[in-house]
Formats: C-alpha cells, sequence, structure tokens
C-alpha cells in the first residue's frame, strides 16, 4: 500500500466526516446496484480534468471504484495536476464492504 492510499479500517472513520469529499468513479451500471451515500458519482469513463476544478487543490478527497484499481489511476493523475490530499481506497468498494457495519451491494461482472 502506498502513501496515497489509505485501508478499509482507516478510512471507515473519514464517511462520516465532513471535510473529506468521496468520489465513485464506477461506471452508471455498477453506481446504481449500490453506493456510499452522499458520495460524488464521476465515471471514469467520462472524467475530464476540469470535473475536479470545483475543488481546491488543498480538498481532502477519498477515490473509489470496485477494487481500487480504476480509483488508483484517477488519484495518481490528480496527485500530478497538483491536488495533495487525495486518496484512493485501498481494495475499493469490496474492502470496504468488509470493515462495514452494512455492506452495500457491488456489481459483480
Amino acid at each position: 500500500m502506498s502513501s496515497s492510499e489509505l485501508s478499509p479500517p482507516n478510512a471507515l472513520p473519514m464517511l462520516h466526516d465532513s471535510s473529506y469529499v468521496w468520489i465513485d468513479v464506477r461506471e452508471a451500471h455498477e453506481w446504481t446496484h449500490g453506493h456510499l451515500p452522499n458520495c460524488i458519482h464521476l465515471p471514469m469513463s467520462q472524467l475530464k480534468p476540469e470535473d475536479f476544478a470545483r475543488f481546491s487543490k488543498e480538498q481532502k478527497m477519498i477515490m473509489v471504484c470496485r477494487t481500487g484499481s480504476r480509483s488508483g489511476r484517477i488519484t495518481q493523475a490528480l496527485r500530478e495536476m497538483g491536488y495533495s490530499n487525495v486518496f484512493n481506497l485501498f481494495g475499493g468498494m469490496l474492502g470496504l464492504n468488509r470493515v462495514l457495519p452494512q455492506p452495500i451491494p457491488v456489481y459483480m461482472y
């Protein structure tokens, strides 16, 4: 795990911390199957750099997808663009579901 990744147990308290913005980069069919409440949906296939212009470079963001792979690529790209407080949820929704008291349905291919 790299310094730009958060483990599910460490990320869990941040679900209720309003200083963090959670962004789900899964596609629409995955999102409608189940997603975190108060999470922003920005599908990876439609992402453009200007989608993040509404956030300051210091905004705390946690990127999430199904397994952490796609969100990891977006995290890296955002860090290269100067966003210093963006993190990838290691293991994605599948990993987070292991520590949630009530798991969220995740689309399985």
